[in-house]
């Protein structure tokens, strides 16, 4: 049992904690500036309240601040929603307050923002849990609980030009069957009015304080919701989540038109409705990309990895939205690295899952903290405020490998928007990725479709590279076999590289920076391309560019 004097200081401390909160401004301040401030702007988001320069937003997840999950963090629960009623039934509302409270100050601290503006991001995703808002019996707590955290989140990350997703990861009831949603095997926000009632109010109390604020990039409404207990929805599951999602939407436009709204299309885009089916505007989609089947397996990654680029490129572009891989973790660096890469050339916005894990392997920047969690059923107060002091990130090893692959992509410049189609001047037909990017480069199509479609990429270098968008893969010139063109790279190297010549009269040449030969569209093999002509010498080497 908690001995009074204990009692008594820790209700102390909570209550010094709660004045200079109070005392402190009451709105997170911001360093951005107006012109900083980020909307839809078809399929990329842009600065100036969208009329700006691209920003893509690239990041990670703050996971286990202020939602805990137990294999990533020292919860000492199963869940979220059982700390909560364990320490409240030990210790009382304000001693699990307090506990709480100290467990947020040492997870993430001023430097762990630091370490993240240094690597070169310029966003954090905050899965927010719904019991910082209310109580149990639906009763909003004040200002100085709710808000302490992400106010003073919110100020040090625009210090640091750190822009702020807003995620309800952990909503009433929760909105998916697992204990990431903060309620294991609950999933009970689909099926209760009330927890929807208190989900649009919690939304309502963020989008109200938070209006205007240019360091908030976004409202992310729900995180991975899911209307079944794990199997996929049905049609009309679907359109019961979207219609929720509909009711989010003009709950939030209703106190806050401005800040970009985030849909999740959850377990896939299958499982969500574009925006013109409900008339939103300044939108953007949420995907997550697990492959847990195998999780080690390599081709099975890679191959899933391939299928993900192409239907966030299609979905982007026919729903014309921008995206957001809003978590991801696998486990080799070489498919990180090819999936930033991807992503990137989309400019599709991305967040990690996450920052820091007290676990192994690539799930975050920090990891391996073997410090024991408590046993919240028997450890004293001032044993587990102990314990879960040991979680600074300043006990945890640095994941160096991974830093350096993700810091190699998070500096990369924007991307042109637009696709093009290529047409071969010999023999007028457009050039195609043939097989979805699995046989060569052919001119041979009399319209353009995603198989003729290619986003021409200027390089820092000055040269050039062609993105299919049959399979988002780079082009490149085979020199194993004779130069023959084909999209099935990851990245550009020196093989993905041309230089772009103006020919004049809207025509145009490439050159292989891998051997110095001109592209040519080889009448004599069907219109497949090689680079493998030492001038322009006609109508083979010459293509028009036309954007569509």
């Amino acid at each position: 049992m908690l001995k009074k004097s204990t009692i008594m200081l820790l209700c102390s401390c909570l209550l010094l904690g709660l004045l200079a909160s109070a005392v402190g401004s009451p709105k997170a301040s911001a360093a951005f500036g107006s012109g900083d401030f980020l909307k839809a702007n078809g399929t990329v988001v842009r600065n100036n309240s969208g009329a700006g320069n691209v920003v893509n937003l690239r990041g990670t997840n703050l996971g286990g601040w202020l939602l805990q999950e137990e294999w990533m963090t020292p919860s000492g629960a199963v869940d979220e929603y059982t700390l909560r009623r364990t320490l409240t039934n030990r210790f009382g509302e304000s001693g699990a307050q307090s506990l709480i409270n100290g467990y947020q100050d040492n997870w993430i601290q001023a430097g762990d923002l630091d370490n993240i503006k240094n690597w070169g991001m310029n966003v954090v995703r905050v899965p927010i849990y719904w019991e910082d808002f209310m109580n149990t019996s639906g009763v909003m707590k004040p200002d100085s609980v709710t808000f302490r955290k992400l106010d003073w989140l919110i100020d040090e990350a625009g210090k640091r030009n750190l822009y702020v997703i807003l995620d309800l990861h952990g909503a009433p009831g929760a909105a998916c069957p697992w204990h990431s949603c903060g309620q294991e095997n609950s999933n009970q926000l689909w099926t209760n009015s009330t927890y929807q009632n208190w989900t649009i109010q919690i939304w309502e109390r963020m989008a109200t304080r938070y209006k205007g604020n240019p360091t908030v990039a976004a409202y992310d409404l729900l995180n991975e919701p899911l209307v079944t207990m794990g199997t996929g929805e049905n049609a009309a599951q679907i359109k019961q989540k979207m219609d929720f999602y509909d009711r989010m939407y003009k709950a939030v436009r209703a106190k806050d038109a401005d800040h970009m709204i985030i849909i999740a299309a959850f377990f896939d885009w299958w499982a969500a409705s574009p925006p013109t089916t409900y008339g939103w505007t300044n939108v953007m989609y949420q995907t997550h990309h697990y492959q847990f089947t195998d999780y080690n397996n390599w081709d099975l990654t890679n191959s899933e990895m391939d299928r993900w680029l192409k239907d966030m490129a299609s979905y982007q572009k026919n729903w014309n939205v921008p995206v957001l891989a809003g978590e991801f973790s696998f486990g080799q660096d070489d498919l990180t690295e090819k999936w930033l890469s991807g992503l990137n050339a989309l400019n599709a916005s991305w967040t990690n899952w996450s920052y820091k894990v007290k676990g192994g392997g690539t799930w975050g920047y920090y990891n391996n903290n073997n410090n024991p969690a408590p046993n919240l059923n028997t450890d004293s107060a001032a044993t587990i405020a102990s314990k879960w002091s040991k979680f600074t990130t300043a006990n945890f090893a640095s994941n160096t490998s991974f830093q350096n692959v993700v810091k190699k992509h998070t500096g990369t410049a924007p991307f042109t928007e637009t696709w093009s189609s290529l047409k071969a001047n010999a023999n007028g037909t457009f050039v195609s990725a043939e097989n979805g990017g699995a046989d060569p480069l052919v001119a041979n199509r009399d319209t353009a479709g995603h198989w003729e479609r290619f986003k021409i990429i200027q390089n820092s270098d000055g040269t050039v590279s062609l993105l299919s968008m049959s399979n988002i893969k780079y082009v490149q010139a085979d020199l194993n076999n004779g130069g023959r063109l084909i999209a099935s790279a990851t990245y550009p190297s020196t093989w993905e590289k041309f230089t772009r010549e103006n020919l004049g009269g809207g025509l145009v040449a490439f050159k292989s920076v891998a051997n110095g030969k001109y592209v040519s569209a080889d009448l004599n093999n069907g219109g497949v391309l090689y680079a493998n002509r030492n001038a322009v010498g006609g109508a083979w080497e010459q293509f028009i560019v036309t954007a569509n």
